[in-house]
This record gives C-alpha cells, structure tokens and sequence, in this order.
C-alpha cells in the first residue's frame, strides 16, 4: 500500500481526523465566542478561525507524533496491535509528515499573526520538553496521574495561541474568558479520562487506564463529578452571554445523557457501554462548546 492509504488506517486508530475535526473546531469557535468584545461578532472571523482549526489539528498531530517515538518500546510490548508495531506506518514516515505539517503551521501562523506565533512557539517547545518526558523517565513515568496531567497541558498552552489568533489584545482580566480557560482545561480533563476508562476484559497487563488504578466504582465518580464541573463552568458563562432557556435545556440534557452511560458503564461492565461511554463524551464536549457559540449569535 502507498503512504496515503497506510496513513488512512493509521489515522482511523491513533488519530481520528473525523472526530477531532469536529471536537476541535467546536472549542476554536467557543473561544472566539468568549474572546471577542461584545460588539464583535464570529462572522467577521472566519479566517482567523480557519486557520486556528488548521493549526489545531497539526499541533495535535505533532503532538501524537511524539507520542508515539516515547512511547515505542512500552507499546511495542504491551500494545502491540497498534499501526505502528503492526508495520503499518513507520515511525520515520510520521516523522516526515509532521515535519510537513509543521512547516505549514508555522508559515501559515507567521504570515498571520506574529503575537499569535510567539505563543504557539512557547505550546510547541512545551511538546518538546513533554516528548523527552522532561529529562526525568524513569521517576515521571511512574506517577500515572502526574504523568497524564503535564501532557495534557500540552493543548491548554495551545488555548493561549486561540485566543490570540482571534483577538490580539485579549485578555484575562475578563472572568468569562478567565473562566473559558478553566472549562477547557476540564472538558480536555474529560475526554482524556473516558478514553481511559474500560471494562476488565478489556484491560491488559500494562493497567494504563484510568480505571484499572482507581477501580471501575471510584473511576466512575470522578469522571461524574468533572462533569458537573464542566457544566457548572458552562453555565456560569452561558448566563452572562445569553438567557436562551431553549438552548440552556439542550445543554442540560446533554449532561444528563453523560450521567447515564457512566451509570450504565459502573453497573453493565462490558465494552459496549465503554463505548457508549466514549462517544456520549464526545458529544457532551461538543455541545458544551457549540452552545456557548450559539449563545452568542
């Protein structure tokens, strides 16, 4: 097979492009809802929005380049049914397309905005520090929940940049936006904690889950409670953008379907509902974002 279809099944596993399109550009737009002054709108926008969506999905994939070249050895013996140890793709083959990717990145960014690239440069360095695990392997690697937490940062200092590519002089003396952040770093939280959550026949022996170190019950608490966070931010800055209870309810009802395939996942206990789980996270993240959008139109 060519690189182009090689890549096709290795994107479909390790990096879904027609997910994260829709996850990312629903947090790009709930950005520029909360960053632009009240007299603005989204609409004259729409090319700092593009690109920000463009940048997103490259840096992402940077970022699970990355991933990949520090995770090899470790997947290499406990997952061995991922694209790369199947010889699917190789790691120098995404090596190369990440070099390509971020060449592009970065040109796009600089003809742009150079305050907006400056901050992107910070995000992308930041990568590069978390793909060499920080100088400390061997000590960070074994604090799982630590571990996990300064490699999500890689996407909050990303927010940084979206704000900036949107509105130049933003800034966090305004508490909506202070507050976007927050709601952010947990909805990020959120997705990266149901992804890792899975039922036992699904675990193996690498226990790299969420619920394999806490435990189905405990898991399923947590991932409960960063819920009702996530909304209780939502909510808070819905209500200073708009009073639709139309839309207030939809969201409302999104949270509630979040609650019931945890509770589905923590009793039933088989892949099906670790699924279910997954996608119903997905949507709840979505519609957290876009109501926040259709908020302010």
């Amino acid at each position: 097979m060519n690189l182009l279809k090689r890549f096709n099944i290795y994107q479909k596993e390790r990096f879904q492009i027609a997910i994260l399109l829709f996850t990312t550009i629903s947090v790009v737009l709930s950005s520029a809802a909360v960053v632009l002054k009240s007299e603005d709108t989204i609409s004259n926008h729409w090319i700092e929005i593009i690109i920000g969506l463009i940048t997103s999905l490259l840096f992402m994939f940077h970022i699970r380049v990355l991933d990949e070249y520090k995770d090899y050895d470790f997947d290499s013996k406990y997952h061995k049914n991922r694209p790369v140890q199947r010889g699917i793709i190789s790691l120098k083959e995404l090596l190369s397309l990440n070099i390509i990717g971020l060449v592009v990145l970065f040109s796009i960014n600089v003809l742009s905005s150079i305050k907006s690239t400056i901050f992107l440069l910070f995000a992308f360095i930041y990568t590069l520090i978390a793909g060499k695990e920080f100088f400390i392997r061997n000590w960070i690697r074994k604090r799982f929940f630590l571990y996990n937490f300064v490699n999500l940062l890689q996407l909050l200092f990303l927010q940084f940049y979206l704000y900036s590519i949107i509105e130049p002089d933003f800034s966090f003396s305004n508490p909506i936006l202070s507050m976007h952040f927050v709601f952010v770093l947990f909805n990020v939280g959120l997705l990266e904690f149901a992804r890792k959550l899975k039922t036992k026949s699904e675990e193996n022996e690498a226990q790299d889950t969420y619920s394999a170190k806490l435990g189905i019950k405990k898991a399923s608490m947590i991932y409960t409670a960063i819920c009702f966070i996530v909304f209780g931010l939502f909510s808070y800055m819905f209500f200073q953008i708009s009073h639709s209870s139309p839309l207030f309810v939809l969201g409302l009802l999104s949270l509630n379907l979040s609650i019931v395939s945890i509770i589905y996942y923590s009793l039933e206990k088989n892949k099906n509902t670790s699924i279910i789980l997954r996608i119903l996270t997905i949507l709840f993240y979505i519609s957290m974002h876009l109501l926040l959008v259709f908020s302010k139109l």
